[in-house]
Formats: C-alpha cells, structure tokens, sequence
C-alpha cells in the first residue's frame, strides 16, 4: 500500500484506487461540469440537425421547381424553334 500527501493523491491498494471525499467531491464536480457539456453539446447537435433536414427540404423544393421550369422552357423553346422553322418554309 502506498500512501502520500493527504487530500492530494489517492491510496492505491492492490491496483484499487481510494479517495478522500474532498477528491470524491472535486471529481463529481469535475465529471458533473463534463457532463452538462455534453448534454449542451448534445441539443446544439440536435438542433443543426433539424437545421440540416430543414435547409435540405427546402432546398429539394427549389430543385424540383427549377427543373420543372427547365422544362417548360425547353418546350417553349422548341415550339418557338418549330415556328421559326415554319416561318422560313413559308417565306421561301
């Protein structure tokens, strides 16, 4: 068993580690502060990941607008394209 400087440094007895209650009481502490970290870090996570699906949804609705108007122009474009073709064929 070796021991050291009291409230400082735990006993280790048989590879088993003993603590004081003032290094009890500063480990829960330090252990409790970790904790409400995580949970903080936790719903910030949470809360860009419902960002996230968000941002991609609406972003999914532009696409889908976007190509369905990609259409619609290629469609006018073509009968414009088959008019002028008309148009040339008349005139000659």
């Amino acid at each position: 068993m070796s021991t050291s400087n009291k409230d400082k440094t735990s006993i280790s007895t048989n590879g088993i580690e003993v603590y004081t209650k003032e290094q009890l009481a500063a480990e829960i502490q330090r252990f409790t502060a970790a904790n409400a970290q995580l949970v903080t870090d936790k719903m910030e996570t949470e809360k860009t990941k419902i960002n996230l699906e968000t941002n991609k949804a609406r972003l999914l609705g532009e696409k889908n607008s976007l190509v369905a108007k990609r259409k619609e122009l290629r469609t006018k474009i073509v009968t414009m394209n088959t008019v002028k073709s008309s148009n040339v064929l008349i005139r000659s």
